[in-house]
This record gives C-alpha cells, structure tokens and sequence, in this order.
C-alpha cells in the first residue's frame, strides 16, 4: 500500500468503501427478507455478517436503524393486526429492563450471559414444540418476558426468543404474532438507538451506511412481504425454530470462541 501514489490509494480506499457497501446492503436486503417471513431474525442473521465488513460498534448502529425502519414498514402496514393490549405490555416492561441489562453486565460478563441465554433459548425452543400454552391475558408473564427481552436487548443484543416463545405460546396466527412482534421491536429498537447514541457509539460512516442501505432493506421487506403469502402455518412454526435453535447456536457460539 505504501507504494502507490496518492491518487491511487484515494481510488482504492473508494473501491474498498464502495465494495464494502454492497455488501453491507446485501446483507440488510436478505435480513430484511427474514425478518419479513418470520417476524424476527433481523439482528441475528446481519449483526455477524456485518461486522466481518465494518467496525463491530458500526455494525450494531446500522442493524439497530435499519432493524427500525423494516420493523415500522410491517408496523404500519399490519397495525390492524397487532394485539395491543399484549404488544404494549410487553412494549413498556421492556423499557424497564433495558437498564437493568446494564446492571447485569456488572455481575455477569457478556460471555456468561450469552451462554445463558443460549441455554434458556434451547428450553424454550423444546416448550414450544411441546405445544407450551399460556392464557391469553396472563399480565404478570407479559411484564416478565417484556423485561427480561429489555434486559437480553441491552446485554447480549437477542431479545427475540423470549418474545417468540411468549407470542406463540398464546397460539397466535402467523400474521398477528409478525406484527406484535414489529410493534414491540420498533418501540425497542428506538430506545436502543437513543442508548446508543448517549454512549456515544454513533459514526459518521455508520449513518452513511445505514442510510445507503435502505432501499436494498426496503427491497428485501417487500421481496419477504409477498414471499410469506406461499408459506404455510406449520412451515412459519419450523422456521421460527430453526432460527431460535440458530439464535441459540450463534450465541453459545460467540461466548466460547
């Protein structure tokens, strides 16, 4: 590198940046996609792809603002759908947990907690395929899951399996379960953001490659949107465990290597 002239190092640096741009953009459209068939999964397929192309900081700014704008695209497209009683629940008792995931790092390290939670994913996953029912308006177990998914939103970054595993334990159909989920992740992501940008982990090139990366997450919600339209009730539910198993997997995973 240091043998090239200015001129060329400016064009190799903008053919590095603008490499790493599509493929930031690939990887928000085929999250997006995800997100849009099974309601979740956004963070949990981008946040490992994206870091092997930007800074790890960068990379949980960008998830975090295009996981906002897809989950507000189905928010506002399926707000009729949404079970508000239960969405707001478990919206506001997230918020109370999200300070509490801080404090838990200070008794736990990130590491003991992502083993933890890849272990209760696992338990939850095996409810699940039990057919695990709670009543419909259980409100004590609304607020318990809604903070403990504040606190895993704010310590290990996956705050999706015990929302999943709370939703479809209700036995709700594959359409309502997909919007609550994209009430509550919209309202979550939002106060991640501001968090985020109170600790000062916001970029100048974290903004750009959000924001160049919409259409290409625009483009893959719309792509899942119409996909999801040919997938039928019982392959939602496989899905849904694949990638709670994979959430558990990928967390376990980054704890011990």
């Amino acid at each position: 590198m240091q043998y090239l002239s200015y001129d060329n190092r400016h064009i190799y640096y903008c053919f590095s940046m603008v490499l790493d741009l599509l493929a930031v953009a690939a990887i928000i459209c085929i999250a997006a996609f995800l997100q849009s068939i099974s309601g979740f999964g956004f963070s949990l397929l981008a946040m490992p792809l994206l870091s092997v192309f930007v800074d790890i900081h960068d990379a949980v700014v960008i998830a975090t603002l295009c996981g906002i704008f897809t989950n507000a695209v189905h928010l506002k497209k399926d707000h009729h759908l949404v079970e508000r009683s239960v969405a707001r629940r478990i919206s506001l008792s997230a918020l109370i947990g999200m300070p509490l995931g801080v404090v838990v790092l200070s008794l736990f390290s990130a590491t003991q907690m992502r083993v933890i939670i890849g272990a209760v994913t696992v338990v939850l996953v095996f409810l699940m395929m039990r057919h695990f029912v709670l009543k419909v308006e259980n409100t004590k177990v609304d607020i318990a899951l809604g903070a403990l998914s504040g606190l895993l939103a704010t310590s290990v970054s996956t705050n999706g399996p015990p929302l999943v595993f709370l939703l479809q334990s209700k036995q709700l159909d594959p359409w309502r379960l997909r919007a609550t989920l994209a009430y509550v992740f919209t309202v979550s992501g939002c106060a991640s953001f501001v968090v985020l940008m109170m600790a000062g982990k916001g970029s100048v090139d974290a903004f750009q490659f959000a924001l160049l990366s919409l259409p290409a997450m625009y483009l893959g919600t719309v792509i899942g949107r119409r996909t999801r339209n040919y997938v039928t009730q019982e392959v939602f539910k496989r899905l849904m465990y694949v990638l709670l198993l994979a959430t558990a997997l990928s967390t376990t995973l980054v704890a011990l290597f």
